[in-house]
Parts: C-alpha cells; structure tokens; sequence
C-alpha cells in the first residue's frame, strides 16, 4: 500500500472522526424525515456531499502539503523514496479521507431517488459525474496549493483560502454548465455543436469533465515533481495548450457570432484559440516564480548555443508565451479585414509579460501583485483619465486599437523586453 496514503489514513479517518461525521449525517436524514416539509432527504444528501466533497474537502487538499510545510515535516518527506505520482495519490485521497467517507454517506440517497425518477442508467452517470466533481475540486485545489509553495509567499492562510477557492470554483463552473443541461433540453435545445459535429449536451460535459480531470492530475503530478526536485520538460505542457487550443476553437460557430470574431471560420477558430493561449499567458506569467537566476541561465545556455538544452528547461509562461505569439502571426496574415488587431495584442502581451518579469526581479515575491497593479493602471486608470480630459485619441497609447497600436504596443514591449534584460543581466 502506498505508504502516504496510509499514514494520512491513519492521520484523517481516525474511528472518532468517522463516529462524528456519521452521526452529522444521520441526525440531518432524521431532520427531514420528521420535518419533510423543510427539504426533501436527497435535497440534504446532495447539499452534504457538495459539502463534504467540495467545500470542505477542497480545504483538506489544499492544506495536504501546506500543513506539512507548517508543522516542519515537509523536508524529511521529500528526502523519503516517495515517488512524486504516489505522493500526489496519498495526498490526494488520504487527506481528504474523512470527507469522502462523508460524502460516500450521502451518495445512495442521492441516486436512489434518481433511479427511481429517471432510470439505473442516469442514476449511475449522475453518481459518475458527482464522483468526478468531487476529485476535480479537490485536484484543482491541491495544484493550485503546490503553486503556491513555489511562489513561497509566506501568508499560508491566504494562501489556502485562494486555493479553495479555485478547488470550489471549478466545480461550481461545471456544475452550473451541468445544470443547465436539462433547461436547455426544455427549451428543445439538446445539441451542442463542436468542430461541426453534434453531441449531447450531456455526454459532452462528462467527458469534458473527465478530461480536465486528468489534466488537473497532470498538473499535480508535474507541480510534485518540481516540488521533490524532478526536472518537468516542456512537452507536457505543450501537449496541454494544444489540447486548451483546439477544445476553445471548436466552439466557433457558437461563441464566434456573440463575440463578433471574423466571418471567415478559420480565423473565428484561431482567434479562439489565440485567446485561450493569452490567458494561459497572463495566469502563468502571474503564477510562476521568474527566478532570475534561473533566467540568467537560460541565457547563458541560449549564448552558448545549447538551445535544445535551454528548450527542455523553459519555463511553462514562455511555452505559452510563444505559442500566443505563433498563433496570433497566423492569425494576423488570415485575418485580412483587421491584422493590426492581432499584431497590437501581441504588442502589448510582450510589454505585459516583461513587465511581470521585471517586477518579479525588482520586488520579489510581492512583484507579480505589483505587476498586476501597474497593468491595471495602464488599462483602465490611463484611459479612464484621457476619456476625463477629452484625449480619447491617444486611448491608442494604452490599448490595443489599430496600426497606431501596434506602433506602441510593439515600442513599449521592445523597451520593456530591454528592461527585464537588462535586469536579468545585473
């Protein structure tokens, strides 16, 4: 048995633990069997286990390492022969234990009914998707958690607070999508069109699920890695944003006519996919450490002509960083009717991401919210300030608009770009 699940089985689902959740739950059925009218048994059940599976457990994953790392343990366990893919397993399900055996209370009165109403068939794919949204939540939690530790902010509390969030965000966002299937159904729309083919609403979004989860997994067992010292190279992640890229450009003909995107289908699916890549961009130009000793070193592999070797070691914000860059120079030579669009945006994302780079040199750890802080002032204080003064024509400084843009755009990343080198440098 894998010898961190075990020791979190025996640290979480102590026989108290599991004696005092099993009363919550019963105490909670016996409440609405003789009070039916304030909420019917699978109403609680379901409300129990988005509760034990979701809220709570997203909290016992995001605290899994960073209690460790708070009670000083953390260092022996990453000396000890654990794996990083069994120290993300016995994380991931030991210390949410006692809230699985929670929600696994709940579950049978949830499908029970749904069996009933709807038939075997939707009760077992309604306990799958139940199932999978839990270890989604709980996944997303404790890769969010492991990003934190690399930024080593130091403020734990917020730290975990942020990553349950993320955990619970997640799921809300798919079981809002999921519950929505069943009003589009009443309104005759079952359909979803993707890549020019029809699906269910309902099969798309359980395997949509079940594919994200493996992604977040993915992600966990790549930010362990980094953790216990494994080099990640870049392929993975390379793999991932053509996944995102493709999985955002087959909704065209759905997302491109309310967005105005180009008539020309092609470009409607390239500017999709380039929008994902940019915020793929901006979250992990915000998300991950820019050491700049580490990015001396790339240089110094680049110079030295080891590019293959610079190549494995870049960093995933460069990864997505380039491939915005590809995608929107396509898009700029397809989209005929507006290319200073596509080359403004690129502009202002290399002024941007240097801008993270070099405030992360400048501040440390606190330079990504200083980063943040001076975006939001060039894209809404500036402009907000020149649309006070009757300067609406020099917006172009600020903001990504035509061939005057793309003039500023580029000049602000190239001095920018400079900058951020020239501190790398120093």
């Amino acid at each position: 048995m894998n010898p961190e699940l075990q020791r979190n089985l025996w640290l979480e689902a102590s026989p108290f633990r599991l004696m005092l959740i099993t009363g919550l739950v019963l105490l909670a059925f016996a409440a609405t069997s003789v009070a039916p009218g304030l909420a019917t048994t699978s109403t609680v059940a379901r409300g129990l286990y988005l509760f034990f599976a979701v809220l709570w457990g997203t909290r016992s994953a995001a605290l899994s390492v960073v209690a460790e790392i708070r009670e000083r343990t953390w260092d022996s366990q990453k000396l000890s022969s654990i794996g990083p893919w069994e120290m993300v397993w016995g994380k991931l399900f030991g210390a949410t234990a006692a809230n699985w055996f929670g929600a696994l209370l709940c579950l049978p009165f949830i499908l029970w009914p749904a069996a009933l109403e709807a038939g075997l068939a939707s009760a077992l794919t309604h306990g799958v998707i139940l199932l999978t949204l839990g270890v989604f939540a709980q996944s997303v939690a404790l890769l969010s958690s492991l990003v934190m530790i690399r930024r080593n902010t130091g403020n734990w509390r917020l730290d975990i607070f942020l990553c349950q969030v993320a955990g619970v965000g997640a799921a809300f966002t798919y079981y809002s999508l999921w519950s929505s299937v069943s009003a589009f159904a009443r309104s005759g729309t079952s359909m979803l069109t993707w890549w020019g083919h029809g699906f269910s609403l309902g099969n798309f979004h359980l395997v949509s699920l079940l594919v994200f989860l493996g992604w977040a997994l993915i992600g966990c067992w790549r930010a362990m890695r980094a953790e216990l010292r494994f080099a990640n190279g870049p392929y993975v992640w390379l793999a991932y944003l053509a996944y995102s890229a493709v999985y955002s450009a087959g909704f065209e003909s759905w997302i491109g006519p309310r967005l105005n995107m180009p008539a020309s289908p092609v470009a409607a699916k390239l500017a999709l996919a380039g929008l994902t890549l940019l915020a793929s961009t901006y979250s992990m130009a915000f998300l991950e450490p820019k050491d700049p000793v580490r990015l001396r070193w790339l240089g110094e592999q680049i110079r030295a002509g080891h590019l293959y070797k610079a190549f494995l070691a870049l960093d995933c914000w460069m990864l997505s960083y380039g491939a915005t860059l590809a995608v929107g120079l396509v898009l700029a030579l397809s989209w005929t009717t507006s290319p200073a669009g596509s080359l403004a945006v690129l502009g202002f994302l290399t002024r941007d991401v240097a801008i993270f780079v070099l405030m992360r040199g400048r501040a440390g750890g606190k330079g990504d919210f200083a980063a943040l802080a001076i975006l939001g002032a060039l894209y809404l204080l500036l402009p907000t300030v020149l649309s006070g003064l009757g300067l609406q024509g020099l917006d172009f400084l600020f903001l990504p608009q035509g061939m005057l843009g793309v003039i500023a755009g580029w000049a602000q990343g190239v001095a920018c770009a400079w900058l951020a080198l020239k501190r790398i440098r120093a």
